[in-house]
């Protein structure tokens, strides 16, 4: 499990920030449309922060993605920085 989190505290911020770009949102507007805080949003895109299960399925909504998406993106930075194959597939 502690593995999994530094994963995710690793590469979960450039995909929440890329998808959020995509979908033309500030931070405050993410915040706002999932009812957390700017600093929040700004603090698991600094990678000092993780989501919990339900608010990644609520930041996938308001990316108009679905939370497996997220979870693909991360686990495939992951693989290329680390170099190895990450055998988890999320549809």
């Amino acid at each position: 499990m502690e593995d999994d989190e530094k994963i995710t505290r690793r590469f979960m911020p450039d995909v929440l920030r890329r998808y959020r770009d995509n979908a033309g949102l500030s931070q405050q507007e993410l915040a706002d449309s999932i009812g957390v805080s700017k600093g929040f949003i700004s603090a698991l895109e600094g990678g000092r922060s993780v989501p919990n299960l339900d608010r990644l399925v609520q930041i996938a909504d308001a990316l108009q993605v679905s939370p497996g998406e997220l979870v693909n993106a991360m686990l495939e930075n992951a693989a290329k920085e680390l170099g190895r194959k990450i055998h988890v597939k999320i549809k």
